[in-house]
C-alpha cells in the first residue's frame, strides 16, 4: 500500500461517501455494510511509524460518518417552517436500530482488531517468561521447560505483582484502572502463548545458522549447550539420526517433565482432523444400521463420568490453594505475609471440619491410625 498520505486522501474520499449512503437510509444499508468494512481494511493497511495515529484518526472519521442520520442531518434554514415533531417509539427488535448492519461490520473489524493485538501483546510477555524459564534450572540441572519449579512460579508471579505495585488507588487513574483491569487477560494470555512458544523454541534448536555468522553460530551452540544432559542421553551411535529437538522432546518425556511437541493451531488442526476422520466412520455406521444416531452423538461427544470431573476439580482447587501460598510467600512485609498465610490456613481449618463432620463413622478414627 502506499504513504499514509494516499491511504488517508483515499478514506477520506470513502468518509464522504459513506456519510452520504448514511443518510439515505435504510435501502442503502447492504451498500453502507461493504462500504464501511473495504474502508476498515484499508485504513488497517497504513503501517510504519506514525500509523497508529493515523488509523486511530481514519478510524474515527469512519464511526463518526455512520452515526444515526438524525445525529448528522442538517439544520433548517432559519426562514424554513418548523419542522414536524419526528415520531419515536420503543424499539422493540434489532433489526429497527438504525445503522445497525454498518455498525455490525465496524463493531466486528474491531473485535478481531482487539483480539489480535491482545494475543500479540500476550505472546510478547510469554517471550519473557520463556526466557525465565529458560534461566531457571530444575534439579537435574534441565532448563525448567515446563515451568514447574517454585523459583519460576515466584518470578512469574512477581512479574504480575510488580506490574499493579505502586498504581494509584482504584478509581484515581484511568490509565491504572485499565491496567489493574487487564493483567488477569494478559496473564492467560501470555499462558496460552507458552503453549506454542516452547515448541517452536524446541524446534529452532534443529535450524543450523550460516557458519560464517559467527555471532548467530556462537548464540546457537549456546542455546543447544543448554540441553546437555538431553545430548548425552541420546549421544549413541544409533541416534545420530535424530533431530536435536527431538532428543529434548524425549528427554524430557522420558524424565517425567514432558513438553507440548506441538503448538495450539497445529493441536487444534489435529484435534479437528481426528473429529472428523471420527465422524465420517459413525456417519457410515448409522448408514449402515449398526448404531442409532443418538449414539453416534454421544460416541463423538462423550459426557466425563462424574468421578472424573471431581478428580479434576480437586487437582485445581489444590493447584490453586498452592499457587495462593506461593504468592503470599512473595509478601515482602513480614507481618502482611503472616497475616496471609494465617487467612490460608483458616482456609484449610474450615474445609477440614466440614470434612470431619460428613465423614462417615470411624471413617476419621481409621485415617488417623494410617
Amino acid at each position: 500500500m502506499g504513504s499514509h498520505d494516499t491511504i488517508t486522501a483515499e478514506v477520506t474520499a470513502n468518509v464522504e461517501r459513506v456519510r452520504s449512503l448514511a443518510r439515505e437510509g435504510e435501502g442503502s444499508a447492504e451498500a453502507l455494510a461493504a462500504l464501511v468494512k473495504e474502508t476498515t481494511d484499508l485504513i488497517n493497511t497504513a503501517k510504519g511509524a506514525g500509523s497508529v495515529k493515523v488509523k486511530k484518526e481514519l478510524q474515527e472519521a469512519l464511526l463518526e460518518a455512520v452515526k444515526i442520520p438524525a445525529q448528522t442531518r442538517e439544520e433548517p434554514e432559519a426562514d424554513a417552517p418548523a419542522a414536524t415533531a419526528v415520531v419515536r417509539a420503543q424499539t422493540q427488535d434489532v433489526s429497527e436500530i438504525p445503522d445497525y448492519g454498518p455498525l455490525l461490520s465496524l463493531g466486528i473489524q474491531r473485535v478481531k482488531e482487539a483480539a489480535v493485538d491482545s494475543w500479540e501483546k500476550g505472546r510478547g510477555v510469554g517471550e519473557v517468561l520463556l526466557a525465565l524459564r529458560l534461566n531457571t534450572l530444575d534439579k537435574d540441572l534441565d532448563p525448567d521447560l515446563p515451568g514447574r519449579t517454585n523459583p519460576y512460579r515466584t518470578g512469574a508471579t512477581n512479574l504480575y505483582g510488580a506490574v499493579v505495585t505502586g498504581l494509584p488507588e482504584e478509581g484515581e487513574d484511568e490509565d491504572a484502572d485499565a491496567v489493574r483491569a487487564k493483567v488477569n487477560s494478559i496473564q492467560n494470555d501470555a499462558s496460552q502463548a507458552l503453549r506454542s512458544l516452547v515448541p517452536e523454541y524446541v524446534r529452532g534448536l534443529d535450524i543450523v545458522p550460516n557458519p560464517e555468522d559467527e555471532e548467530a553460530t556462537a548464540k546457537f551452540e549456546a542455546e543447544r549447550a543448554r540441553f546437555q544432559n538431553a545430548a548425552e542421553m541420546f549421544s549413541a551411535e544409533k541416534y545420530d539420526d535424530k533431530k536435536f529437538s527431538e532428543k529434548v522432546f524425549d528427554y524430557y518425556e522420558a524424565m517425567g517433565k514432558p513438553l507440548p511437541r506441538l503448538t495450539r493451531a497445529e493441536k487444534a488442526r489435529q484435534v479437528r482432523a481426528e473429529k472428523a476422520r471420527r465422524r465420517a466412520e459413525l456417519d457410515a455406521a448409522v448408514a449402515a444400521g449398526d448404531i442409532t444416531a443418538e449414539q453416534a452423538e454421544a460416541s463423538l461427544n462423550p459426557q466425563p463420568e462424574p468421578a472424573e470431573i471431581r478428580k479434576k476439580a480437586a487437582k485445581k482447587a489444590r493447584t490453586t490453594l498452592m499457587e495462593l501460598v506461593e504468592d503470599a510467600k512473595t509478601i515482602e512485609d513480614a507481618k502482611a505475609r503472616e497475616k496471609r498465610l494465617k487467612e490460608l490456613a483458616a482456609i484449610l481449618t474450615d474445609v477440614r471440619r466440614e470434612i470431619r463432620n460428613n465423614l462417615p463413622k470411624g471413617a476419621e478414627d481409621a485415617d488417623d491410625k494410617e
